[in-house]
């Protein structure tokens, strides 16, 4: 891949010479010798000046290769910690013709593709932290003063992947928490609260202008990013609780989940959280999931199977019908009715690990319910 040119405004000459510039230090590596998911980094390099291109194809192709080969299913690797002080620059640079596109793939090189129920998987301070997210988390940590200035940027796509790197940041969260106020100070789009309260609750649940954004934002889906938030905290939060599970009994709710950039939001998100909740605190969504789990499909149907047996076994085993809760009951025979549960091959392993019948017939005996 060729590093022609960073923008069309400049001529040739300058153009490679800024490449060269900004990039100068890639062939100081021996990419031979540092490995990528497919085997040697070899084409890391020209992947990286790939993003320098005044072509839109080019830097795509570009941004393709290095998430395929750095970021293969977010499993980070030698060839990311490699790459990482590069996408900084090319991040704290005005020149970079696309430093949203550098900075989704920093702040994933980071912490993996995290969202509103996967936490990050990042150098969390630890003794027994991988040194590649050690070696990725301090070389992005450069990155956090530009970014902190990114936060105010007019171009909406920009300041949303700059405060999704910063939710990443947690050591620097004294910085961050207040321009991220400072931005919220300012009434913007919902896209940018969503993002803002997906932040805060990543750097400091408890924080005050969460709760406000909960209890005052107009957009629902803002609301229930902060309320996941809130629940975050670790304190028990019924009016949060209260708002996500009134989200899943919402038939007409994925819609107004939708147009979040870098985080994913669905149902099968929401019945996530539940997941890291105690299950005495999660219990009263129980009805709410069962009633909820015939409108999804595919493997969002595990994203409510999920907190479903979480909150009604927490690791008990079952010996009969007999013993059997009414809690439990519900969720079993909710699951046994849901024809597509059946297809998913991981539903083996999950009923497995919670010591359940993991065939539709042998749940069926389970509750002395007629075998299909």
């Amino acid at each position: 891949m060729s590093p022609r040119t960073c923008r069309p405004a400049l001529s040739r000459r300058t153009a490679v010479c800024y490449v060269c510039l900004v990039l100068e230090r890639l062939d100081t590596i021996d990419w031979t010798a540092v490995h990528h998911a497919y085997g040697p980094a070899t084409d890391t390099p020209d992947a990286l000046r790939g993003l320098l291109d005044d072509d839109v194809e080019q830097r795509q192709r570009a941004g393709r290769q290095l998430w395929g080969t750095l970021l293969d299913d977010s499993l980070r690797n030698y060839a990311t910690a490699a790459a990482a002080p590069f996408l900084v620059e090319l991040v704290v640079d005005d020149r970079t013709p696309d430093r949203a596109q550098a900075l989704d793939l920093l702040t994933c090189s980071v912490a993996g593709t995290f969202s509103v129920a996967s936490p990050p998987i990042l150098d969390d301070g630890g003794p027994d932290v991988h040194p590649i997210l050690r070696d990725i988390y301090r070389a992005a940590e450069v990155a956090v003063p530009t970014c902190l200035q990114l936060v105010e940027s007019t171009d909406e796509r920009l300041c949303i992947a700059a405060i999704y790197f910063l939710a990443t940041m947690w050591r620097r969260a004294d910085e961050i928490v207040p321009a991220l106020h400072a931005r919220l100070s300012h009434a913007p789009a919902r896209a940018v609260r969503g993002i803002l309260a997906f932040a805060l609750g990543h750097l400091r649940p408890a924080d005050p202008g969460l709760s406000r954004l909960h209890a005052d934002d107009p957009d629902l889906a803002v609301r229930v990013v902060a309320a996941i938030g809130l629940l975050r905290a670790g304190g028990p939060s019924e009016p949060a609780l209260s708002t996500l599970i009134a989200a899943i009994a919402d038939p007409d709710i994925e819609p107004a989940l939708q147009g979040f950039p870098g985080f994913e939001l669905g149902v099968a998100d929401l019945g996530r959280v539940l997941c890291g909740l105690p299950p005495n605190l999660g219990a009263r969504a129980v009805p709410t999931l069962c009633a909820a789990l015939p409108r999804t499909e595919g493997f969002d149907v595990l994203g409510l199977v999920e907190p479903l047996l979480h909150i009604t076994f927490a690791g008990e085993a079952m010996a009969d019908a007999h013993v059997l809760t009414p809690e439990q009951r519900q969720a079993l025979t909710a699951m046994l009715d849901h024809p597509g549960l059946w297809q998913i091959g991981d539903r083996h392993f999950l009923l497995r690990d919670h010591r359940l019948p993991t065939t539709r017939n042998e749940l069926a005996a389970l509750l002395a319910a007629p075998q299909s």
